[in-house]
């Protein structure tokens, strides 16, 4: 009996080993949350950053196709139409021929597309009546505005700004930056600007 009783007092822990087991346990737990937190706000900021920067290409695609087609190019601040070439402005309004009679946009694969007869006149060939598009930023996102009927072509999550300059030799420098805030304790953002030239096409004469 007195050797069971013994046995029984080696074979416990004692309350101070308690405390520093469960101390050690406490630092281990919250290093690893540490850990996880901040791999898991990295994954998050990485995601973001792409997704940012596949809606900038996206936006800058659209610039570069309208631009190179359109038939006049004019810059915006405002209501207030910019003439010099040192001056951004935030909105850009293209004109550009409407090749097809459709009930759709071009990129949408649903409605009929008939294509528009060319007519000469002066000089000029005309089809139909021009589309006026508009790029410029509503609530963080990019929009594109085709004959007022309005594509959001960015995520607003990233605060994108749009910036048009009409350089020297006539072609237009468009610049978008977005400026999204980053998961994580500090506060930091995912930034980052492209610059793109652009040439307006002349109207096609004969």
């Amino acid at each position: 009996m007195i050797a069971s009783k013994a046995l029984s007092r080696l074979a416990a822990f004692t309350l101070i080993e308690m405390l520093i087991a469960m101390a050690a346990f406490g630092l281990f737990s919250t290093a690893l949350m540490l850990t996880w937190n901040s791999i898991n706000a990295t994954a998050v900021n990485t995601t973001a950053y792409a997704r940012r920067q596949n809606d900038q290409m996206r936006v800058l695609d659209y610039l570069k196709r309208d631009i190179r087609r359109a038939t006049t190019v004019e810059i915006y601040n405002g209501a207030s139409l910019v003439t010099d070439t040192t001056t951004f402005g935030s909105e850009l309004r293209l004109a550009i021929p409407d090749y097809y009679q459709d009930t759709r946009e071009e990129d949408n694969a649903l409605g009929t597309k008939t294509a528009n007869t060319p007519a000469l006149t002066g000089g000029n060939v005309t089809y139909g009546t021009a589309l006026t598009v508009r790029y410029y930023v509503q609530n963080g996102a990019a929009i594109r505005d085709e004959a007022n009927v309005l594509r959001q072509v960015s995520d607003p999550a990233g605060a994108f700004t749009l910036s048009f300059k009409r350089e020297t030799n006539g072609s237009i420098r468009s610049r978008v930056f977005f400026s999204q805030p980053m998961r994580g304790g500090k506060k930091r953002t995912l930034r980052r600007q492209v610059d793109t030239l652009s040439v307006p096409r002349s109207e096609l004469q004969l």
